[in-house]
Formats: structure tokens, C-alpha cells, sequence
């Protein structure tokens, strides 16, 4: 992915762009090749710096393929494990840049100046000096214009998202994710139901669940995540109290968390789905009972049960806001 609004890429991108378009027919001829140089020295080994290099390389050709038109035989491609050395000393450990040597073009020349004839000055007029023809100059040879280097762009800063699993359950979920970094997010969703009708049914439940994430991977879809959950419930002969005793009810709290590990399939540049599940510890602490003649009888009170097992499942629509892909 290519992210244009981040370190001054946009503006840099747009005056490639308007390059390109300038000079389409030298490009596409073969005449005029984009040279593309990839440099990374950020990480530990030569190996990974010059995969990181090429990666970075083909995202901004692929900038210029799919927006532009144009082919890979159009660029000739070099990747580097080393440091970039700008022409004025710095030095950049990442940087992809992107060359067009463009030929001078000279002037035209021009024609030169020819004093038309003159009449014949009379005796009492002094005549006028005649203008000298201004010398022409040589063109000055002019600098090849270079793109400047593209940096590699920030993944989404903030995502909204809903667990579609847990609405199926009518437990409507609400969260949002803040990437504090490329590689590290932290996620807190909320659920809440509340309904009831004339059989008795009725599901009364919140749940807060707050997680710390830690994305892998080049794309940075893959991650594994530390979660927590906490909330309570009053639960009989709804949805998920069918998983019960058919005549009894639960209402108590709860609280847990364990790992969880997830997948993000992008469906476009602000839509995707998250796919998780997480295994851990879970404590219940609950009162049960039974309903005779609309009045609520406890049968048991100050119940507590424990289990190691799954602690959360998501299959999450996310709205990604702010430096998408």
C-alpha cells in the first residue's frame, strides 16, 4: 500500500505525476526510463534491509502503474541495504528515490538584428549612432531534475468497528481501535442488551472489553493481542439462555481475559473485517432462579464458577479512519 498524505508525499507525488504526464511519450517510447532506488538500513540484518528496500521500491511503482498507466518495463529498479546520501550530505536510512534524467532543451536560436538603410543625413543634422546587434548567448546547461525521496506511509490512526457475532446475539457492539504505532494498537469495544417481551424472555447484559495488540507481518494484518473482559448479566430463556436449563435464569458478573489472535482482511481502503478469537481464563459469580406466576424465586444465591476456555469471538466490521490505505 501507498500512503500519500504523510511527510510532504502527497505534494511530491502530484509534481512525479505532472513529470510523467509531461513526458508520457518519451517514457512509454522506451526513450526516457524512471530509475527507482530503494535504500534501508534500519534493520539488523542485509538480507531484510534489502527485502524492506525492494517492498518499499514496488509500492511507489505500483503508485504509478495503476494511477498513471504505465508498465514495469518502464522503470529500471535498484534496491540497496545501505543508507541514502542526499546530494547536499545528508544522510536518510530509508528512503525510496525516484530519478527522471530529463535532456536540457536548447534554445531556439535567434535571428539576427539587421540595421535597415538609412537616408542620407542633411548637412545641418549630425547623424544617429547606429545600434549594435546584441550578442547572442549560449544557453546555460540546467540541473536534472530529481523527485525527491518517497517515505514509506503510517497505517490507519483510528478504526470504528462493530462484532457482527456478537449483533447476531442481539447484544449490539460498539468499539474503536487507536494505532498508537505501525506495529501496536489498543482496542476497547462495549456491548449492551436489553430486551424482554410477555413469554418471560429476557436478556439484560453489558460487557466492556479492552485488548493491547501487536501487529506482524509486512502488511501488518496478523496479530496477537493481550484482552481483558468484565460486565454483567441477567439472562432467562433468551437467545443465549437456551444454552440453560429451560425454566432457569442466571444474573450475576463476570470477569477474565487471556490471549487473543486475529486476522484484518482489507475490503478497501476505508472497509475491512477483523477476524479474532481468544482463549483464557473466565470467573462467574451469579444467582439463579426460576419464574412462578411472573414473580422471580431464587433457587441458588453467592454462586461463583471458573473456566479456562474461549473468552471472547469476532467477526468485526472496522471503518478505518485517518491515513488509510
Amino acid at each position: 500500500m501507498f500512503y500519500i498524505p504523510y511527510g510532504g508525499n502527497d505534494a511530491e507525488l502530484s509534481r512525479l505525476y505532472a513529470l510523467v504526464d509531461e513526458y508520457r511519450a518519451e517514457i512509454t517510447a522506451g526513450k526516457l526510463p524512471i530509475h527507482v532506488d530503494g535504500y534501508c538500513a534500519s534493520l539488523k540484518s542485509a538480507e531484510d534491509n534489502f527485502k524492506t528496500a525492494a517492498i518499499r521500491s514496488n509500492r511507489v511503482k505500483s503508485e504509478l502503474i495503476t494511477n498513471k498507466g504505465l508498465a514495469e518495463e518502464h522503470f529500471t529498479t535498484k534496491n540497496h541495504a545501505a543508507a541514502y546520501t542526499a546530494p547536499d550530505g545528508k544522510g536518510y536510512r530509508d528512503m525510496v528515490v525516484v530519478t527522471l534524467r530529463i535532456p536540457v532543451k536548447a534554445e531556439e536560436p535567434k535571428p539576427e538584428v539587421r540595421p535597415e538603410p538609412r537616408p542620407e543625413p542633411q548637412p545641418e543634422a549630425k547623424p544617429e549612432p547606429r545600434p549594435e546587434p546584441a550578442s547572442e548567448k549560449q544557453p546555460e546547461p540546467q540541473p536534472e531534475p530529481t523527485a525527491e525521496p518517497v517515505r514509506p506511509a503510517k497505517p490507519y490512526c483510528l478504526s470504528v468497528r462493530t462484532n457482527l457475532l456478537y449483533d447476531a446475539f442481539l447484544t449490539p457492539t460498539l468499539g474503536v481501535e487507536w494505532r498508537v504505532t505501525g506495529s501496536a494498537g489498543i482496542k476497547v469495544d462495549g456491548s449492551y442488551g436489553y430486551w424482554g417481551n410477555e413469554h418471560g424472555k429476557v436478556q439484560k447484559i453489558w460487557l466492556v472489553s479492552p485488548e493491547a495488540r501487536w501487529y506482524m507481518g509486512a502488511e501488518k494484518r496478523f496479530y496477537l493481542g493481550l484482552g481483558a473482559n468484565a460486565g454483567e448479566y441477567n439472562i432467562y430463556k433468551g437467545m443465549p439462555g437456551s444454552l440453560f436449563d429451560k425454566d432457569k435464569g442466571y444474573q450475576g458478573k463476570l470477569y477474565g481475559g487471556g490471549l487473543t489472535a486475529g486476522f484484518q482482511l482489507p475490503l478497501s481502503k476505508s472497509f475491512g473485517i477483523d477476524f479474532n478469537l481468544g482463549l483464557g481464563y473466565t470467573h462467574f459469580e451469579y444467582d439463579s432462579f426460576t419464574v412462578i406466576n411472573e414473580t422471580r424465586v431464587f433457587s441458588e444465591r453467592d454462586k461463583a464458577k471458573s473456566f479456562w476456555g474461549p473468552t471472547q469471538a469476532g467477526i468485526t466490521f472496522v471503518w478505518t479512519i485517518g491515513g488509510n490505505k
